[in-house]
């Protein structure tokens, strides 16, 4: 399976299982690896400039495409896609997507073909919390959990009422929640997990529900006031791409500005130490 060439970015048919996609990548092969996973819209150009960022902070910079039009956003066609996936596990609650296990075979790949022996990864929105049955993989030493959406709660999104219970479930399993937490716990892997405090799309009560699950290991960013907006009038949510985008002149202290630094950072201290 080969792809549509990107410009700047190298590209490889990855197979594991019956699941076979196109990895595009780029940077320094000397840098450290980091497994981008993209988020709802898909391989957009707010993914792709979100990589070339990384790109131009000295990593080497892996992209699978895993759905949606390669170069355009497609929020909408992508959730009604996936909702009925089974790579995607339907994005139910409490159940690993099989796709993961993919992502894993594809950090072993990396570690073994480029070199890396500590890779990190980012999981965004939909795939925000694919960081956490990533981290059972031990060549994923640092991940992120930007803006870990799914399950939606539709009630919450439009009227900002739901039940604790609901608001904070997260499509992974019982058994890899245990797998990542002994790996946090034994400072084998470290856990990044950031939001906007005004999104609905990722509640307060998911990140609360990291919190409890990883006492060790589990690193926690909030951005901007809870009563903040976008330039779209929009309650921030995709800090490293549409946010981002939509500032181009934003000073340093801007949430997005302050959210890449941060995640820079991370990564700096675990995959260059």
């Amino acid at each position: 399976m080969r792809g549509r060439a990107i410009e700047r970015f190298d590209q490889f048919s990855f197979a594991s299982g019956r699941l076979a996609r196109p990895v595009y990548y780029a940077g320094d092969d000397r840098a450290p690896a980091l497994l981008l996973m993209p988020e709802i819209a898909g391989f957009s150009p707010g993914l792709r400039l979100f990589a070339e960022r990384l790109i131009e902070a000295r990593f080497r910079v892996f992209v699978p495409w895993l759905f949606g039009p390669l170069g355009r956003r497609a929020p909408l066609r992508n959730a009604m896609r996936l909702c009925v996936s089974r790579e995607f596990a339907h994005l139910r609650a409490g159940v690993s997507s099989p796709i993961t296990a993919w992502l894993r075979a594809l950090t072993a790949h990396i570690s073994k073909h480029a070199g890396a022996t500590r890779i990190g990864a980012i999981g965004m929105c939909l795939t925000g919390a694919f960081a956490i049955p990533l981290i059972i993989d031990p060549h994923v030493v640092a991940a992120v959990a930007a803006q870990p959406s799914v399950p939606l709660s539709p009630l919450f999104v439009a009227f900002g009422v739901g039940r604790e219970s609901r608001l904070s479930r997260l499509n992974v399993s019982d058994r890899e929640l245990a797998e990542a937490r002994t790996r946090l716990d034994a400072g084998t892997a470290h856990l990044l997990s950031v939001r906007c405090r005004p999104d609905r799309l990722c509640p307060q009560a998911k990140i609360d529900r990291l919190r409890r699950e990883f006492s060790v290991g589990l690193e926690i960013r909030e951005y901007a006031e809870a009563t903040e907006r976008n330039s779209l009038g929009e309650r921030p949510h995709a800090t490293f791409t549409k946010e981002y985008r939509l500032e181009p002149r934003a000073s340093a202290d801007h949430y997005s500005r302050r959210a890449f630094a941060d995640l820079i950072a991370f990564f700096d201290r675990h995959l260059r130490s």
